[in-house]
């Protein structure tokens, strides 16, 4: 079986390798740290996380971290359409 990495996984390990070592940890925190409810209720923290980095952080992303980021965005967008990310 191929077990392939989630979107929110993926761009923690980017944001990492950028140096953005405390917002992979806040993202990580909230992917494998909290128990939660629903998974729509991680989709929308997950999102408000992403709209604070991408406000903060953007300039500093590596186009890879970006690609990243958007594809974590289109999962979180899935659930919460509205998120505006």
């Amino acid at each position: 079986m191929n077990v392939q990495p989630s979107p929110h996984a993926i761009l923690i390990d980017c944001l990492a390798q950028d140096g953005l070592l405390a917002e992979a940890q806040e993202l990580d925190d909230l992917l494998r740290r909290v128990a939660w409810t629903t998974g729509s209720e991680f989709a929308g923290e997950f999102g408000l996380a992403l709209k604070k980095l991408k406000a903060a952080h953007w300039g500093r992303m590596s186009d890879r971290t970006k690609q990243a980021f958007k594809t974590a965005a289109a999962a979180v967008r899935q659930v919460w359409p509205k998120m505006g990310l």
